[in-house]
């Protein structure tokens, strides 16, 4: 498939076949490839093996449920394909945990069609905007190339690979934690409001409560703030909302167990890469 298909291509995934046909039925007309699919083990199969742009997927499914599926391909196949939930229900505990997992937008029925080609559109769209660099379109590109990453003290970000990287380790991140932690580093020294943040991410900020904003940037926190309850990346900005703040290495200098440090994790970073 070409990359040109690629970029237009759907995964639909429902047990209701009506629903799915006519899912898929207006995906086509609007120019995507689409696949089908009635269950979790058949959609992973078809994930993993066809590469979908999108993949919509009911969450009560008969065998694997679309929370669990959202689960294995994030947390055991590392595969960031986007994802947007569909159901029966307007639980918002539904939407949260869907998003914590790592999905990219949530839609209860009865589906708006438009509406619905309308949010995978937009999350293409947001997501070549925000992490399409001019080196990672290159062909036969160097992804180790140091200047393909974003960096602030011992925090690094190669936008081109969706990593992450905290003294040389790679951290496991989801969609929207990067989506986040990548907008406030590359714009770091600046505060941003909830409101704002939310507007940055791939899915629709006008249903979606501007909390769960303080939800990402607790997760982010724990995964590279070296003392988590005096944050020194991401700081609490009173009656605004948040910044990454602009460091020096110095400070970010953090002990180890077993005897290393952060400095002499930083010069194998940089041995690997040469």
């Amino acid at each position: 498939m070409n990359e040109s298909n690629r970029n237009q291509s759907v995964l639909v995934v429902d047990h209701h076949l009506s629903t799915r046909l006519k899912i898929e039925d207006v995906f086509r007309s609007n120019g995507f490839k689409t696949w089908g699919s009635s269950s979790g083990e058949d959609a992973l199969k078809k994930a993993l093996t066809l590469s979908p742009s999108t993949i919509v997927i009911e969450l009560s499914l008969p065998d694997m449920g679309g929370l669990d599926l959202c689960r294995e391909m994030r947390q055991i196949h590392n595969n960031w394909t986007p994802i947007i939930f569909i159901s029966e229900n307007t639980d918002e505990i539904d939407t949260v945990l869907g998003l914590e997992l790592g999905a990219d937008d949530h839609m209860t029925k009865p589906l708006r069609m438009k509406e619905l080609v309308a949010r995978v559109k937009s999350i293409h769209r947001r997501g070549f905007l925000c992490c399409n660099t001019p080196n990672s379109m290159k062909e036969k590109k160097d992804l180790l190339q140091i200047d393909t990453f974003i960096t602030n003290g011992y925090l690094a970000i190669d936008p081109s690979q969706f990593m992450v990287y905290r003294s040389g380790e790679a951290l496991e991140f989801t969609r929207k934690e990067f989506e986040l932690i990548y907008y406030l580093l590359k714009n770091k020294g600046k505060a941003f409001s909830r409101h704002h943040l939310l507007g940055m991410l791939s899915t629709d900020s006008s249903q979606t409560d501007e909390r769960i904003i303080d939800v990402f940037i607790s997760r982010i926190r724990q995964k590279i703030e070296p003392y988590y309850r005096n944050p020194t990346y991401i700081k609490t900005i009173r009656n605004v909302g948040y910044m990454m703040k602009p460091i020096s290495v110095a400070a970010d200098y953090q002990p180890l167990k077993g005897g290393d440090d952060d400095r002499s994790l930083v010069n194998n970073y940089i041995n690997i890469r040469e």
